[in-house]
Parts: structure tokens; sequence; C-alpha cells
């Protein structure tokens, strides 16, 4: 029997991608009833660069160096060109291109 299709593995399946369906319609409706101040306008566009750290700092804290090196270039190119979207391309660049390498 192929595990992938396992009817376990289905069912988690579902029940996350309901869970990410219902709290992202959620946050749409409950941020309409939060004013946006300017303060709440800064939280919002950190967000952003906060979940991507979020998700590869731990990798890069343990060992990975092609992660800790895209990190590293993500940071430079954000401090330069203010622009998450290249930051993120630099990022994968530098990370595939020393994983493509080797090292």
């Amino acid at each position: 029997m192929n595990s992938a299709l396992d009817p376990g593995t289905v069912l988690a399946i579902c029940v996350m991608a309901g869970a990410t369906i219902f709290n992202r319609t959620a946050g749409f409706f409950l941020m309409r009833l939060v004013p946006v101040t300017p303060r709440v306008r800064r939280i919002l566009d950190s967000l952003p660069g906060a979940v991507l750290v979020a998700i590869v700092a731990p990798a890069a804290v343990h060992g990975d160096k092609a992660m800790a090196a895209g990190l590293a270039v993500a940071f430079l190119v954000t401090w330069r060109t203010k622009n998450d979207f290249y930051a993120v391309l630099a990022a994968v660049l530098v990370g595939a291109a020393i994983r493509a390498l080797g090292f």
C-alpha cells in the first residue's frame, strides 16, 4: 500500500487545509475591526520579514551553511535595497549555489 495515500495522512492534510482556510478568513474579517493606526501599520509591515526569519533562522543556527549564507545575504540585500522580493531572490540563489558547489 502506498503510504502517501494513507487515509490518516489524507485526513491530516484536509484538517490542516481547513485550519489554514479558517485562520486566513478569520484574520481577514477580524482585521476589519482593528483601526489601522501608524503603530498597527508598522507591525503589519514587519510581519513578512518576521515570518521569514522565524522559518530560516533555526536552520541557520543549527549548522546549515547554505541557509546561514542565504540569511546573511538576505539581510544585506534588504538593508541595501529595502526590497523583500530581491532579498528572498538573492538568498535563494546564494543557498542554491552553495549547495550546488557541495559546501
